[in-house]
């Protein structure tokens, strides 16, 4: 009877093991497979928060440049005989740059130095004439005295062509005397020439290579001020203005130091290919510069890759404000579409606080925390949706915004469409 009882117990566990076997399996193909297939895309509420508007990133790739950059070009046409610096050449105001090749012109120079004496003596020819008549006018006879008249008028229109023509020569003489005495061109500053460009394109030395995207023939970096040069997508450069405080962190240490942000460039976009956002369904947006004023310009140099942090507000312990658009009300309550543990969208309720008319934004008091990632309330999301987190960057490493993944979250790289995709799923 002890062996029946025995044989008995091994079989309902073994039952049991089964069981929950089956029922793991059931929940994980529930999870993965048997739910629904749709996605939401989703962003973490620090990144929301982070970027001071509705579903943006809170960083932007950078790199140092100087603050001051002048650009030389020749001047017309007038082709450059010889070019006396070459990148990195250390400069001071007024030391010579280049000089063009004015051989032909001294040689015009010359003719119309010529053509002027000539004119001249031809003016001469016309007052002795026009002076012969009037004396030859007063002692003529009165039937004489008509085609003499005739004669002066003559005369005086040759002296009025003669001399329009002298003055357009002088004219034109002392533009190209002018040409020629400024044929070499000198240094308007004190600093260090960052790039020479010529038919084979230009080299700096400081950290940009070839096309370093001036089209200067000459282009120097003046003084020791230095800045930082962001890029933003034309879809988000609204989120920024001159005066927004940010965070300069580098790449390659853990220096950070505060700047502000003092230019915005919106009339000059980069519509090169590196330059290019990639967007679902392949769409392209350009991009813009943006540039920072660091606090302080210890430990950077020229050419050093940062990152741009526009939440420059580190501690974590303030009041969460999510904007008003990432909520939706229903019956008396405030909702959020979040990400649950198993990477599906659930509707899931919060507390919310004070609201801030300015920013338009509500003090979240219970229900969210900074690291959950919630979707844009639109009318295709809904609960039991697929959560997946998209951050874009472009395809150079001079801009472009910076994904950042939550712990726990892998990624894909999808460069298929030209420009970096990288997904993050839960």
């Amino acid at each position: 009877m002890k062996q029946k009882r025995s044989g008995w117990k091994r079989i309902i566990t073994l039952l049991l093991v089964l069981t929950l076997l089956g029922g793991g399996v059931y929940y994980l193909y529930q999870r993965d497979f048997g739910g629904s297939k749709e996605t939401a895309y989703v962003q973490s509420v620090s990144a929301i928060i982070g970027s001071g508007s509705v579903g943006l990133y809170a960083q932007y790739n950078g790199i140092v440049e100087a603050k001051d950059v002048i650009e030389i070009n020749p001047t017309g046409s007038m082709p450059v005989k010889e070019c006396y610096v070459s990148a990195g050449s250390k400069i001071r105001e007024g030391d010579p740059l280049f000089c063009y090749d004015v051989d032909d012109l001294e040689l015009q120079y010359a003719q119309i130095e010529i053509d002027i004496s000539g004119v001249e003596n031809n003016l001469r020819t016309y007052r002795d004439q026009l002076s012969a008549l009037n004396t030859k006018l007063k002692k003529a006879k009165e039937d004489e005295k008509y085609a003499i008249e005739l004669d002066i008028q003559t005369v005086e229109l040759d002296i009025r062509k003669a001399e329009f023509d002298l003055e357009d020569k002088h004219r034109r003489a002392n533009e190209m005397r002018e040409v020629i005495d400024a044929s070499e061109v000198l240094s308007p500053v004190t600093g260090t020439v960052r790039s020479v460009r010529d038919n084979s394109g230009s080299y700096d030395p400081f950290g940009y290579g070839y096309g370093d995207g001036s089209s200067a023939y000459i282009t120097i970096i003046a003084g020791t001020a230095f800045c930082v040069k962001g890029t933003v997508n034309e879809q988000t450069i609204y989120t920024l203005y001159v005066g927004m405080p940010v965070l300069i962190r580098s790449r390659v240490n853990d220096r950070i130091m505060r700047g502000t942000i003092y230019r915005i460039d919106t009339e000059s976009p980069d519509n090169s290919q590196s330059a290019v956002y990639y967007y679902d369904g392949g769409e392209r947006t350009s991009k813009y510069a943006f540039y920072v004023e660091p606090e302080s310009i210890e430990g950077l140099m020229i050419g050093q890759h940062v990152v741009i942090d526009l939440n420059t507000d580190t501690d974590t312990s303030t009041a969460l404000m999510l904007p008003a658009a990432f909520l939706f009300e229903e019956n008396g309550r405030f909702f959020v579409w979040a990400a649950d543990a198993d990477g599906r969208i659930e509707k899931r309720a919060v507390a919310v606080g004070n609201y801030d008319e300015q920013t338009e934004c509500y003090e979240i008091l219970v229900g969210l925390a900074r690291r959950d990632r919630i979707a844009f309330p639109d009318e295709t999301v809904h609960a039991g949706m697929l959560a997946t987190e998209t951050a874009y960057t472009d395809s150079g490493d001079n801009g472009g915004m910076t994904a950042i993944p939550d712990d726990g979250m892998t990624g894909t790289w999808d460069t298929s469409d030209g420009g970096d995709v990288v997904t993050f799923g839960g």
